[in-house]
């Protein structure tokens, strides 16, 4: 049946008038929230269940934070994925500055190569400030494989290339990549053994069923204390003054394997930029404390101040190792 079409109506100069109105009254509105943030508490989402190292972090950070903002910032943990379930919640958040992402390398640089799709942009983040850097450290059982340093151990890859079991996060985990970025600039060849998790691996590890690993500082301070496991380097640039006699990659003959596991604090892209200036103050007072530094000296973690003017190229530098070390690695995310 034929139907005429409707005819649009002309928009009254009362209509007119009311949006004109509203318009000033909406902006003045949000100029309002913005200038009262925070008026409730915020929210910092982790990417791994609690309970783990980073976890800890999360808590020391948003305590810190709280202190300083004068408002409660609640510890939400988003496990799963490597990280990609609580990047793609922040990321689809209100960006309204009260849902922070806990990110390190994982949701910022590894995740995009390694499972080669993302239901999030991990470029569009905003950044808030660093919480800090967690070395990730090479730990052996001598009892599995006679090693004292990180020349025993390139020694004995060498006479036996692909036979030297070690464990990691698993496939794709910084530990992992870690390991084979070290294995390459080597030039050995070691079996990777993933696991789900620190706990299982540092588990084989006592029993000599792999001969090292590779784990963050925290796990890795616990598990050397009078267990007859042996530290051979780590991953910062300096020494972890819990392991002062454990050398750095570089101090071992590696000058271009400086990679800590660190962290930052993120928030959705298109946050106000006022709020995000607020934000970044209250971060970098909150994090500049005595309090704050003993308390990452307490969980083996180092400070790393970072100024949002050298983010984003600190951020894109990250972007591209990583992809680089899961491209020669072969890594691939199912």
């Amino acid at each position: 049946m034929y139907r005429q079409p409707a005819v649009a109506r002309p928009v009254s100069r009362r209509a007119v008038l009311r949006a004109a109105v509203a318009a000033p009254l909406m902006l003045s509105g949000l100029a309002r929230a913005e200038d009262s943030y925070p008026a409730r508490p915020l929210r910092l989402v982790v990417p791994f269940p609690a309970g783990g190292s980073s976890d800890a972090l999360g808590r020391v950070v948003a305590a810190a934070l709280a202190k300083t903002l004068g408002q409660s910032v609640i510890v939400e943990n988003h496990g799963g994925a490597g990280g990609n379930i609580a990047g793609e919640y922040v990321a689809r958040a209100a960006p309204d500055g009260y849902t922070l992402l806990m990110a390190g390398q994982g949701i910022l640089a590894i995740n995009q190569p390694l499972y080669g799709h993302l239901r999030y942009d991990p470029a569009a983040f905003e950044y808030v400030g660093m919480m800090g850097d967690n070395a990730n450290v090479l730990l052996a059982n001598p009892q599995a494989l006679a090693v004292n340093s990180v020349a025993d151990l390139v020694a004995q890859a060498r006479q036996k290339p692909g036979e030297i079991a070690y464990g990691s996060n698993g496939i794709g985990s910084l530990s992992h990549l870690t390991a084979e970025i070290f294995a390459n600039a080597a030039g050995v060849k070691f079996l990777h053994v993933p696991y789900q998790g620190a706990a299982p691996m540092a588990t084989d590890l006592r029993a000599g069923r792999i001969a090292f690993c590779v784990t963050g500082s925290t796990l890795a301070v616990s598990l050397s204390k009078g267990s007859g496991l042996r530290p051979l380097a780590v991953t910062t640039g300096v020494r972890l003054p819990q392991l002062p006699d454990t050398p750095t990659l570089v101090e071992s003959g590696y000058p271009t394997l400086e990679a800590p596991s660190w962290w930052a604090a993120m928030v959705p892209a298109h946050t106000p930029a006022p709020v995000l200036e607020r934000l970044r103050q209250a971060f970098t007072a909150a994090t500049s404390t005595p309090d704050y530094k003993h308390a990452l000296e307490l969980q083996s973690t180092l400070p790393h101040p970072m100024a949002a003017s050298a983010a984003s190229g600190f951020l894109e530098n990250e972007r591209k190792k990583w992809a680089t070390a899961v491209q020669s690695s072969g890594a691939k995310a199912s």
